[in-house]
């Protein structure tokens, strides 16, 4: 409707099959890939310069990522711990981080956001949003259900949000329905109706998320939470944090990747509160949290429930991610210095 057109996909998972040729049918002068560089195949650029923005989500950076960055004609990381990787590989890279609509994902009345969601004021909630993708999960889905069953032993009237796939279906996705029942808790649906108070992990409505959440029904539920988790054991960047810290939820991360970059208000777990995981496929690390030390930030976390102050500091952090300033501070100089920069395609 607004004259953007838009290419359908191709037989490749990636669309390598029709990369370059959708390149050349458009009349452009450039690719921008927003994927992750190792799925792409350079030669199906078909010589048109190719701009790669690309997540880092392991330390140092992984092969087959480099293999395929350096042959970009110059790479846009999202995060400082990817630019800072990639320059120590002697990459010459531009950094853009991603950004959200602020004016959007915004501080709201919290008592009039539970209500909408059925939750009431007395449960404090600890919240993830993150995809159930992989076996193992890298979202780090069992540890953080572990040290919710631990932390909900001490403080009965938490319980945690997952908006997430529930698992159930056959898939490349583990079964968080059943994990919660091995960690003697109880899972429910959030459908708006009011909280049971013997729910003690809810799930995202799951046909509503298959067909698409409102970015209502999202602000009200970062408004809801009073901490939200997110300790991956890798992150190229992570959206969530942005989005939950700009409602002014704190949150708690993992201290490796891009994760501490993105902590304006709550709780880091250093890298050393975890066990490092050699991941082949990349030649890489990544980090596990060790689940004592998730106790211990949500501990922390509910001695400042409903402290205003650390809600303050999330909101005012995110500002900085705000997508309009993201685009005039990163974007522009970068898409300009790409114009000025821009070797002629070699359409091939």
């Amino acid at each position: 409707n607004d004259g953007t057109v838009v290419y359908p996909v191709g037989k490749h998972p990636y669309g390598q099959d029709v990369l370059g040729a959708h390149a050349i049918h458009s009349g452009a002068n450039a690719i921008i890939t927003l994927m992750d560089a190792w799925v792409v195949q350079p030669e199906n650029t078909l010589g048109v310069p190719w701009y790669p923005w690309f997540p880092i989500d392991c330390d140092p950076i992984p092969s087959n990522v480099y293999a395929m960055v350096k042959q970009a004609t110059k790479a846009i990381t999202m995060s400082k711990f990817g630019r800072d990787l990639a320059t120590k590989m002697g990459l010459d890279v531009y950094y853009v981080p991603h950004g959200v609509e602020t004016k959007v994902f915004k501080p709201i009345d919290r008592a009039e956001a539970r209500g909408r969601l059925g939750i009431p004021a007395n449960r404090f909630m600890v919240g993830m949003v993150a995809a159930n993708k992989g076996i193992p999960p890298r979202k780090s889905f069992y540890e953080v259900i572990s040290a919710f069953a631990a932390f909900h032993k001490m403080h009965p009237e938490a319980f945690l949000y997952l908006h997430t796939d529930d698992g159930t279906m056959p898939g490349d996705h583990v079964n968080l329905i059943k994990y919660c029942d091995v960690m003697g808790l109880k899972a429910g649906i959030l459908d708006c109706r009011p909280l049971p108070e013997d729910i003690d992990v809810v799930f995202v409505d799951q046909y509503q998320n298959q067909l698409g959440i409102p970015d209502a029904y999202m602000v009200d539920v970062y408004n809801a939470m009073d901490v939200m988790v997110l300790v991956s054991l890798g992150e190229g960047f992570g959206i969530p944090l942005i989005e939950a810290q700009a409602c002014g939820c704190p949150v708690i991360v993992g201290d490796w990747t891009s994760m501490g970059e993105l902590c304006f208000s709550g709780w880091k777990i250093s890298k050393q509160e975890s066990d490092p995981v050699y991941q082949q496929f990349f030649d890489a690390f990544q980090y596990r949290v060790r689940v004592d030390a998730v106790v211990d930030r949500m501990l922390k976390a509910y001695e400042m429930w409903g402290n205003n102050e650390y809600r303050s500091r999330a909101r005012d952090g995110a500002l900085a991610y705000d997508a309009d300033k993201v685009t005039e501070k990163y974007w522009k100089p970068v898409l300009a210095d790409i114009e000025a920069n821009l070797p002629e395609a070699t359409y091939e």
